[in-house]
């Protein structure tokens, strides 16, 4: 449930990531088209090594999934159990859930939780963040390439309202 809050618009400890960057490239031209983009990329294995917690009783290996007791027990139960934020862990976790929602597998969604003290992934956390700038200029053409390819609104969120704006698209009907 708490993956599904993230997905529809609810404010969560979670950061969205795809492991197809073409997924990662629509949303990073998709909207605010008078604004520069980004598209951030990233081994998530490396948070583990990074942020020094690799094998230890207290952190993790890889990309845990959501029943990952270390994620309920002091990430999800802080939350749903009302404690104070002490009881987090104290690294950014990456997260994979039981896809169990449309929207998530056709993003092909990853995630990432966010404690307190590190609310914003840095390089620091992991070696491998990179970060490619895309010109607000270059968007609008981007968009395009990448409906060519089949990644648009439809193929991204799959639902009614995206299958029409897909096709107000591709037949220019405003």
């Amino acid at each position: 449930m708490y993956f599904l809050q993230q997905h529809y618009k609810m404010p969560t400890r979670l950061l969205d990531w795809s492991y197809t960057p073409l997924t990662g490239l629509y949303f990073a031209v998709n909207n605010n088209f008078e604004r520069d983009g980004a598209l951030y990329m990233m081994d998530a294995y490396e948070l583990a090594i990074s942020q020094d917690v690799y094998g230890k009783s207290d952190g993790f290996k890889g990309t845990p999934t959501s029943s990952f007791p270390l994620f309920i027990d002091k990430g999800l139960r802080t939350i749903t159990h009302w404690k104070t934020k002490d009881n987090f862990f104290k690294f950014i976790l990456p997260v994979r859930p039981y896809y169990s929602d449309k929207r998530i597998m056709l993003q092909k969604s990853c995630f990432t939780f966010h404690v307190p003290e590190r609310d914003i992934l840095k390089k620091e956390h992991n070696k491998t963040l990179q970060k490619y700038l895309i010109p607000k200029e270059k968007k609008s053409a981007i968009k395009s390439q990448l409906s060519l390819l089949g990644i648009n609104d439809f193929t991204t969120y799959g639902d009614m309202e995206s299958l029409s704006s897909t096709l107000r698209t591709n037949y220019n009907i405003k």
